[in-house]
């Protein structure tokens, strides 16, 4: 809009087209492959048949229509998540868009100054608000400092995290409590293993952190928080109305009040708000139903994080992006939408494929070769059989990933 161009409804076509095209990519393999993000999916389709059946909105509807795009996007990123490495590029991408809008920074004026980008940019993805631009720099720095972890050479570790040192200084400048807070408990939990690595990383990032600190950089943040610190946050005006306002009827808590009736002018006679929790969001739009469905994927989520963190690419950034969205979707309406929302919760899912467990197993029988995708313990069963029987053989089990 901003060259004067605008084609409605051209991103929400694009992202069908291509999330189609995904789903006929996979075929019989969809329904399993989709299957850890299958509880958000429910949520959003539910989301959208209350508003649509019960309240009477149109399927059109510019609010309703970002819930769709949503669960196509979410779709789309988490097919794109079986390609190998592909949320290692992704947020580097969306860093490269992030960091370009900075130049652009403007501050709230008021007892305490905050950054956001520039609101007549036009700019999407919630960067003109200080709080969605605070989430995003939270999530990267997230995201560094467990590269930073997971790297090998020393001068990449440290590059990585000098970058999550500047994304949280772009968070400070937004004077944001919940991205810091929900980074700073991600950041510790992405640091639970490791001493038990080694001396070296632990001593390179105290070394980094005393260097910034006496430089001074975060000096000023500080007292921007100490400032703020002692305003409210309207939560606890804003959850205690969203309960009553549900518990208001004996209908309201099966199909809620509807998505354009949520906002409540608790803190402001002119401009209404969500409760800024997504889950009593869920509720009061659409009742119980989107709720469950949404409350369910958290549970399957946290328990299978902290249980089976064996074998998948991405194990050392599941946990710590689930709870940084977490505390997110706990302080915000519309988290979920942002961009890098659907790398953690993608990530944070899980996947179908277990790479390290998976060998291809090649037979030959006669003439004939055969292949096959067994998991590992399997896979070392049938090279004992092959090699013991007198017309089979079969070559060494190879590593391989499902493409």
């Amino acid at each position: 809009e901003i060259w004067g161009i605008s084609v409605p409804m051209l991103a929400g076509m694009l992202f069908l087209i291509i999330s189609s095209y995904c789903m006929f990519q996979l075929r019989s393999f969809a329904k399993v492959l989709y299957a850890p993000i299958g509880w958000l999916i429910a949520c959003g389709i539910a989301f959208v048949l209350v508003q649509v059946a019960v309240h009477d909105v149109s399927i059109l509807d510019s609010n309703l229509r970002t819930y769709i795009i949503w669960m196509l996007q979410l779709m789309l990123v988490f097919s794109l998540g079986l390609r190998r490495g592909f949320y290692f590029r992704f947020p580097l991408v969306l860093f490269v868009l992030a960091v370009t809008t900075l130049p652009f920074l403007s501050f709230n004026p008021g007892e305490v100054e905050r950054a956001r980008v520039d609101v007549d940019l036009g700019i999407q993805g919630g960067l003109s608000h200080p709080g969605g631009l605070g989430e995003w720099f939270g999530f990267f720095a997230v995201y560094f400092v467990i590269v930073g972890i997971e790297s090998k050479r020393f001068r990449y570790r440290v590059a990585a995290w000098a970058a999550a040192l500047v994304c949280l200084f772009v968070v400070t400048l937004t004077v944001g409590r919940g991205p810091l807070f929900a980074a700073a408990l991600a950041i510790t939990i992405a640091f639970r293993g490791l001493l038990r690595r080694g001396f070296v990383p632990t001593f390179a990032m105290i070394i980094l952190a005393g260097v910034v600190y006496e430089s001074g950089l975060f000096d000023q943040a500080v007292t921007r928080y100490e400032t703020r610190a002692s305003e409210e946050t309207g939560r606890e005006i804003l959850w205690p109305m969203a309960v009553e306002r549900l518990l208001e009827s004996g209908i309201t808590p099966l199909v809620g009040v509807g998505q354009s009736r949520v906002g409540m002018y608790a803190l402001s006679a002119r401009q209404a708000s969500g409760p800024h929790n997504t889950f009593l969001y869920l509720a009061l739009a659409s009742g119980i139903v989107p709720l469950a469905f949404f409350t369910g994927f958290w549970i399957k989520a946290g328990w299978q994080s902290t249980t089976s963190l064996r074998g998948q690419e991405y194990d050392s950034f599941r946990l710590p992006y689930l709870v940084f969205t977490f505390v997110e979707v706990m302080l915000g309406d519309s988290a979920l939408m942002s961009p890098w929302a659907l790398v953690t919760l993608s990530v944070g899912a899980g996947s179908a494929l277990f790479y390290a467990k998976e060998r291809l197993l090649v037979v030959r029988v006669g003439n004939k070769t055969r292949f096959g995708l067994l998991p590992a313990h399997e896979a070392a069963e049938a090279s004992t059989i092959t090699r013991s029987h007198p017309n089979l053989s079969s070559t060494s089990p190879m590593r391989s990933s499902i493409k």
